[in-house]
């Protein structure tokens, strides 16, 4: 494996990605499933996270969030497959995303006209879905009179044409949360709307990763539409791994110091960690600039990493370099160690734990993960 010049490295395991996809497709059953590989695939990377599912998976459609991912799939020689964008078009992007005949959220009037106008600017039919808010707050209609209004409009403006309707639930990653079947049962109010509208969507989505996993109410839907559920991650925060899914990402980096701290010496900028003992210390060559989450990778927050198979904590971080406690593990300079996934040796830590030491979507430290470290695709 050459990684070249870079000081760290995402090994991105396909193989084992390919199985919790196939996992999540039986959980699916009946319904299609809709990756979503917004924020860069969570950091993954776009093309090659695309390529593997489209050409290798058979995927027919994708969701990313912003107007520019989806454009960069279409770039990268995805014509055929569907992309549907789960965030608003700011007015700005809307051209680009009419042009990649990317499938537009609507949610209000606003943002319906600007896509209508766009369309007909191009001389085209823009595809979209209705996006209905059904607790989140963030974007979307109402089912009742919101939506009878919005689809009132909708029926003005020629140059569109409504191919789908999906929502997001506020908290489906607590298994048997209760808000979930009320949200569902708005959005199934929602549906029934849309269809005496006249309107047969094509796709109707509500399961992110977490209702996939564990919500069996869903009797309307088309498709499923899990994020990081088929890399691997189940992101329920009671832990549970209803799919058996197995992750497939690590984060690997090196030693470039070892030393020995004596007691009453600190570690880290403005002193952060004292050592009440004399401690070997590793320097490992990231910082929070290559994406460490630096509330984790601080002293005392219980976060470790793993070197030579064995948990040590975190002394202190800053923008390039990262501290750790080696008292007594067999190390050198040049060893390898691993920020979350499987080590060389196969020992785990799973990123479930990061989530818990910082109290953080499990996605976030995937996302983090930046151009400054070289990603290794295993096939």
């Amino acid at each position: 494996m050459d990684i070249g010049m870079y000081n760290s490295y995402l090994e991105v395991d396909f193989g084992k990605m390919k199985e919790s996809l196939r996992k999540v497709q039986a959980a699916a059953g009946k319904r299609g499933v809709i990756p979503v590989l917004k924020a860069n695939a969570y950091g993954i990377g776009l093309i090659p996270m695309a390529d593997f599912l489209v050409n290798t998976m058979g995927c027919e459609v994708m969701a990313v969030a912003q107007t520019s991912e989806g454009v960069q799939l279409r770039q990268g020689g995805f014509r055929q497959a569907d992309i549907m964008l789960l965030g608003p078009a700011p007015l700005h992007a809307v051209p680009y995303a009419v042009e990649n005949d990317l499938l537009l959220p609507v949610f209000n009037r606003e943002n319906a006209q600007w896509i209508n106008d766009e369309a007909k600017k191009q001389g085209k039919i823009a595809r979209v879905q209705l996006k209905i808010d059904t607790g989140m707050n963030r974007i979307g209609v109402r089912q009742g009179e919101d939506l009878a209004a919005l689809l009132d409009f909708l029926k003005t403006l020629p140059a569109l044409r409504i191919e789908g309707v999906f929502t997001h639930f506020v908290n489906a990653t607590y298994t048997d949360d209760p808000q979930t079947p009320v949200a569902y049962g708005k959005f199934e109010q929602a549906v029934a709307q849309v269809r005496a509208a006249g309107i047969e969507p094509r796709y109707i989505h509500c399961c992110n990763t977490g209702a996939t996993s564990w919500f069996k109410g869903d009797l309307i839907s088309t498709h499923v539409r899990p994020g990081s559920l088929y890399m691997g991650y189940d992101s329920m925060d009671d832990g549970t791994n209803w799919l058996e899914v197995e992750e497939g990402i690590s984060w690997r980096a090196f030693i470039t110091n070892i030393h020995t701290v004596k007691a009453g010496e600190s570690c880290g900028y403005c002193n952060h960690h004292v050592c009440d003992k004399d401690t070997v210390v590793a320097t490992v060559d990231i910082g929070y600039a290559d994406g460490l989450y630096r509330p984790m990778a601080q002293g005392g927050t219980g976060g470790v990493l793993l070197v030579n198979d064995t948990r040590c904590p975190y002394l202190a971080t800053s923008m390039d370099q990262t501290m750790v406690d080696v008292t007594g593990v067999d190390c050198k300079v040049g060893d390898q160690v691993t920020v979350f996934g499987f080590s060389l040796g196969g020992a785990k830590l799973p990123l479930a734990e990061l989530q818990n030491w910082t109290n953080q979507n499990l996605s976030l430290p995937l996302c983090l993960t930046n151009h400054r470290v070289k990603r290794i695709y295993k096939y």
